[in-house]
């Protein structure tokens, strides 16, 4: 139920993150971990983009079209991550991966933003695993928080 009121809440939050061809791709990745706690991967090519430049200088280090001159895009926590990297490719011509946030793996396509965020993603992998929550996992992993563990890694 918690999940579910979770999951509605998404599509009311006030704040939105506005992604901005002009803007720095590190300045981009660091608004999109302060909104989602999340890490943003962008790509030029297979290989990560370089973060000191923006969309528009981008273009011209790639063969891949890099559209900058649209318009800033409006995210919700309430899209599904899927879409959102679809969205990204399709309005701006970059490849780009949502990773949970240590940047350890990327994070499944059928969860939203906000599922994500709130590590629903992690919650049902545990589960999976056998163990009733993250903590419990943690336990069995000697560890007493995932900044603990992923650091261990």
């Amino acid at each position: 139920m918690l999940n579910f009121i979770s999951n509605i809440t998404d599509k009311f939050k006030a704040k939105d993150f506005h992604l901005s061809p002009n803007k720095k791709i590190k300045t981009i990745k660091i608004e999109f971990k302060q909104n989602f706690g999340l890490t943003l991967r962008v790509y030029k090519g297979k290989q990560f983009a370089d973060p000191e430049i923006t969309f528009a200088a981008l273009n011209q280090k790639t063969s891949k079209d890099i559209v900058a001159s649209k318009d800033d895009l409006s995210i919700k926590a309430s899209m599904k991550i899927g879409d959102f990297e679809k969205l990204i490719d399709t309005h701006f011509g970059l490849t780009v991966q949502v990773a949970n946030e240590y940047d350890t793996y990327c994070v499944n396509n059928k969860y939203t933003l906000g599922q994500a965020s709130r590590k629903e993603d992690l919650k049902d992998w545990v589960k999976d695993k056998g163990f009733k929550s993250i903590e419990e996992w943690l336990k069995s992993e000697n560890c007493k928080s995932l900044t603990e563990y992923y650091s261990k890694k």
